[in-house]
């Protein structure tokens, strides 16, 4: 064997493939783009239920004789101790007894769940027992017992039984601390000091519990790959494979319809993923008991119950649903075999940090991430699984799937009735007329638009760093807006050699518009706040957003208003309102350019809860952007809108505007929406030619 013709072959296949360039951008461009994006998000919610779980006050009860002072570090704890009598009669001896039960170990498995059911059937989330003459042995100088009852399986619990340990190590250090100025000689008091307290622990889940919280979140993170990939291939045989083989056509001229087609094809894929997922889940689950009784040593086991195998089941037909109907449209576009493997690629990227949350510890199914696709299967299973209580989040999570899986099974139909994408040969791109005209008057396409916007996203997420003095946060803010935002537009607008006055719509508007956006961008402040004060509040916690504002708010107010009431309304403009909106109105229409738009402003301020109010301010700028014919109005909007928000006096009245207040500054946005309208004539949009017939390019 000849080492310089194995190097020899070895370099001509890699130099074929990196002449590949749609390998070279899926293996190294788009993961870099998509990541950034998809993380900061999921962690950001991930982040702010955990921060909450600790952050709550879990009701705890309290079995025999409890000192004061371990009552008052329970509660500076945020913890809500009650006594278990209080709480319901004869709750304390039968805790007693069940426990008894548990540490004689004569039923120790029974007692565990009889356990568990006495806190969880009440809302509890753990229990400290104190032992028979506890503080009469303190006051003796002599140790006494505790016991915390907690399940391991439970976030809430697992986070109150740190709570109750640290309420009790403070009430230690308090006696040590007492024994030690009344005895600070005596040795053996001195002993005793170090550990007043004798503190022990019982785990009151069971053993197919324990098993059911080791193995559920794999089993969802597997059940999920399963489903996308019994989708992955038919999809792509059906559509990219047909195309190669040149048996497409012979269906098409078939006597029914691209909409029967689709269907039909979407139902073949669709069996094959739930067939491919269940018969995995059934080999899953059947190995997974076998290895919790081998590694357990009797202490884990596993199994599925009929109700939570029902649910997993009932999950998987929309999860397939969707996964067969993206594949199916994504692998239209592929003129073979080869290039519809390309093309799906992106979904497994997507989708792979997306089943891996359920693995992350204190990560709960909650009303917020059951609307996160992919993500909130993994925690259904792991939640139906454990036994919790989630029928609120789970309905959400099914009717999330449902919609997703619909819209993308529209999304197919409407791929396939496209002559551009059925019959590419690969010598070049499907474009319709209102693209080939945008693309003559020098705006750019849907296509740069996106890859420029999430281009922006990875370079403010890999320039951010942590904020801790008001020169830190001015260099981030400086890095975010020109760095990040401005530079990527100007370097993506010349390199595509645009017409600059038209992507930016850099036109003098009339002076008529100025007094109706100046009055919107003050009712449209009020109403953006009271929908997040009302309808989707912000988090408790203080943000890295709330951090950077608070050093910023400590400059100079020309300086304050210059960082934030004139940089970013112009760079975040230029972005949105100019590059975005022109890209999309060409593919898309107006309304849809108008809402793309917005919603990708939302997102690039990096700050999941605040997407919902920064979407709604984003459609009333590109309104006024289409409205006007100019970028400038939106930019004035801008920086009233931001210089008020910069102005601290105002912040006592914005906090929780007034009903009052908020039903003006309807009235007003409504009669500046309706000002606009008669004052300014609409400027017609790059697709104001006939859509419907698609050519390709030559």
């Amino acid at each position: 064997m000849r080492r310089s013709a194995l190097r020899l072959i070895a370099t001509k296949e890699i130099l074929d493939t990196l002449r590949d360039r749609r390998t070279l951008f899926v293996s190294l461009i788009l993961p870099l783009l998509l990541y950034p994006a998809l993380l900061l998000g999921l962690t950001q919610i991930i982040g702010t239920t955990q921060r909450n779980l600790l952050l709550e006050h879990q009701r705890v009860i309290l079995v025999g004789e409890a000192p004061e002072a371990v009552v008052n570090h329970l509660r500076a704890e945020k913890l809500d101790p009650v006594p278990a009598d209080t709480e319901e009669k004869g709750l304390s001896a039968r805790l007693l007894d069940e426990l008894a039960e548990v540490e004689e170990g004569e039923a120790p498995e029974g007692g565990r769940a009889r356990l568990r059911d006495l806190l969880t059937g009440r809302k509890l989330a753990g229990a400290l027992v104190f032992r028979e003459g506890f503080a009469g042995l303190l006051r003796q100088d002599k140790r006494a017992k505790a016991v915390l009852l907690h399940d391991p399986t439970d976030d809430a619990s697992k986070a109150a039984r740190g709570k109750m340990a640290e309420a009790l190590r403070k009430f230690e250090v308090l006696c040590r601390d007492d024994l030690l100025r009344r005895f600070p000689g005596d040795e053996e008091r001195l002993r005793f000091a170090e550990a007043p307290v004798a503190r022990a622990e019982v785990e009151v889940a069971s053993s197919s519990q324990k098993g059911a919280h080791s193995f559920a979140p794999l089993l969802g993170m597997l059940i999920v790959i399963m489903a996308l990939t019994g989708a992955f291939y038919p999809a792509v045989d059906l559509a990219a494979g047909e195309k190669e083989r040149g048996t497409l056509e012979t269906l098409l001229v078939a006597p029914v319809t691209r909409t029967e087609i689709v269907l039909g094809k979407f139902a073949a894929v669709w069996v094959i993923a739930v067939v491919t997922a269940l018969l995995n889940l059934v080999v899953m689950g059947l190995t997974f008991s076998k290895v919790a009784g081998m590694i357990g040593g009797g202490k884990i086991a596993f199994s599925l119950s009929f109700g939570a195998a029902a649910t997993v089941c009932a999950i998987l037909v929309p999860t397939a649903a969707l996964f067969s109907a993206v594949a199916l449209a994504l692998s239209s576009f592929a003129t073979s075999y080869k290039e519809g493997q390309h093309y799906m690629s992106p979904l497994f990227l997507v989708a792979t940090p997306l089943a891996m949350v359920g693995l992350l510890p204190n990560v709960e199914i909650g009303y917020t991430l059951a609307v996160v696709p992919v993500a909130n299967v993994v925690l259904l299973v792991k939640s139906m699984l454990l036994g919790s209580d989630a029928a609120g989040p789970a309905l959400v999570a099914f009717g999330a799937m449902a919609l997703y899986a619909a819209l993308s099974l529209g999304f197919a139909v409407a791929v396939f009735r496209r002559e551009a994408v059925l019959f590419r040969t690969g010598a070049g791109r499907g474009f319709d007329p209102a693209s080939l005209r945008a693309a003559r008057e020098g705006l750019p396409r849907a296509g740069p638009g996106f890859l420029l916007y999430f281009a922006s996203i990875a370079v403010m997420f890999f320039l951010s760093s942590r904020v801790e003095t008001t020169g830190q946060a001015i260099w981030a803010l400086l890095k975010a807006q020109l760095l990040a935002v401005l530079l990527p537009t100007a370097v993506f607008a010349l390199h595509l050699r645009l017409d600059l006055r038209a992507t930016f719509a850099l036109f003098r508007p009339r002076w008529a518009a100025i007094p109706p956006v100046v009055v919107g961008a003050v009712a449209a402040l009020l109403l953006v706040l009271a929908f997040q004060t009302y309808v989707v509040p912000a988090p408790r916690e203080v943000t890295e957003f709330e951090q950077l504002m608070k050093k910023i708010f400590e400059l100079p107010r020309w300086q304050l208003y210059l960082l934030l009431a004139v940089l970013p309304p112009v760079c975040e403009e230029l972005l949105c309102r100019g590059f975005l909106l022109s890209s999309f109105r060409a593919r898309f229409g107006d309304g849809l350019a108008i809402l793309f738009s917005a919603l990708l402003f939302g997102g690039l301020h990096l700050d999941v809860h605040r997407v919902p109010a920064t979407t709604l301010a984003g459609l009333a700028l590109g309104y006024i952007r289409l409205r006007t014919g100019s970028i400038v109005p939106a930019i004035l909007f801008h920086m009233i809108y931001n210089g008020i928000i910069a102005t601290p006096e105002l912040h006592p009245f914005l906090d929780r505007p007034p009903p009052s207040a908020i039903a003006a500054a309807a009235v007003a946005l409504l009669g500046s929406a309706v000002w606009l309208r008669l004052v300014e004539r609409r400027v017609a949009p790059p697709d104001a030619e006939p859509a419907a017939e698609r050519v390709d390019n030559p």
